[in-house]
């Protein structure tokens, strides 16, 4: 019996929606690894945007706090390479089952979340650290930033 159509579109849509949140996250650890000076960021990730703004000393710190965490991201990374290939395995697998395709999307937004949550807490730790000068430029930063996007997005 065949599958509706609205479960192979679901499926997609998951994927779609996998695929950012990995882009998202490999973006900020590419970012804060990769540059020494602030960007505008390209990605709507708060976590990004946020980093971005930091007084150069924090986004330094931040940055060495992330590579110190290096083997914690690998296997994280490591750990999605495997979900990524059960999921082609899953795809393929005749009889289709939706439910297998379900679980390993489950444990991938189990993984991304874990992700997030690491650059969450690193990048409040940051926050906690400024003095209120340090806060000052910051919200400064943060304000040319968003004054910058709302000037993007009416070009």
């Amino acid at each position: 019996m065949e599958e509706p159509k609205t479960s192979g579109r679901i499926l997609k849509l998951l994927l779609v929606v996998s695929l950012g949140v990995n882009l998202a996250i490999g973006g900020l650890a590419l970012g804060v690894w990769a540059f020494d000076k602030p960007r505008r960021p390209q990605s709507p990730d708060a976590v990004v945007f946020l980093s971005y703004a930091l007084p150069k000393e924090h986004r330094d710190a931040l940055r060495e706090q992330l590579v110190s965490r290096r083997a914690e991201l690998r296997a994280n990374r490591a750990a999605l390479g495997s979900l990524r290939q059960q999921m082609i395995k899953a795809l393929q697998a005749e009889p289709f089952d939706i439910s297998k395709v379900r679980e390993i999307l489950q444990r991938q937004r189990e993984r991304f979340l874990a992700l997030g949550e690491l650059a969450h807490s690193a990048l409040l730790e940051r926050i906690a650290m400024l003095t209120p000068e340090e806060r000052a430029i910051y919200v400064e930063s943060l304000k040319r930033q968003a004054r910058r996007a709302r000037r993007d997005k009416t070009r």
